[in-house]
């Protein structure tokens, strides 16, 4: 009797995991534990039941993630996103821990320096990366000429 409440927590918990998470996790366990726990009415073993919820985990994982990951939709490029590789002046001080502002084409950013970096007033960098509003800006790339 004890065998298919623990199916049935297990189910539960599973379950609930996959509820709060926004990727495909546990979803295959939960349908393994599931067929488990349906198979206790009809053998009390749980080897048996064991086998049965690794195999159906498997094979739902192996068929059902290629779908899943065919139907996940790709990030969807913004205009600001434009702004990657430009070049911005530095309004106030920009550190790695500390962010400070910056302008760009006369808009003025929230700017934070990549790990390592730091501008002070008047410098000129390097936009790397956006987060969210926020400029992850790097030193300008220095051009040497070609003798």
């Amino acid at each position: 009797m004890i065998q298919p409440i623990g199916w049935l927590i297990a189910t539960i918990i599973l379950l609930f995991v996959e509820a709060s998470t926004f990727n495909l996790v546990s979803v295959w366990f939960a349908v393994g534990s599931a067929v488990a726990l349906i198979s206790c009415l009809f053998t009390d073993s749980l080897r048996v039941q064991s086998v049965i919820f690794v195999a159906v985990s498997v094979v739902c994982l192996l068929a059902l993630r290629p779908l899943a990951a065919k139907l996940k939709k790709p990030p969807v490029p913004t205009n600001a996103d434009l702004n990657i590789g430009r070049i911005a002046t530095v309004l106030t001080a920009v550190t790695d821990e500390v962010p400070g502002r910056v302008r760009l084409d006369g808009v003025d950013w929230n700017a934070q320096a990549l790990p390592g970096g730091s501008f002070q007033p008047g410098e000129r960098c390097r936009v790397a990366e956006i987060r969210s509003t926020l400029l992850m800006v790097e030193p300008v790339p220095v051009e040497t000429p070609i003798h």
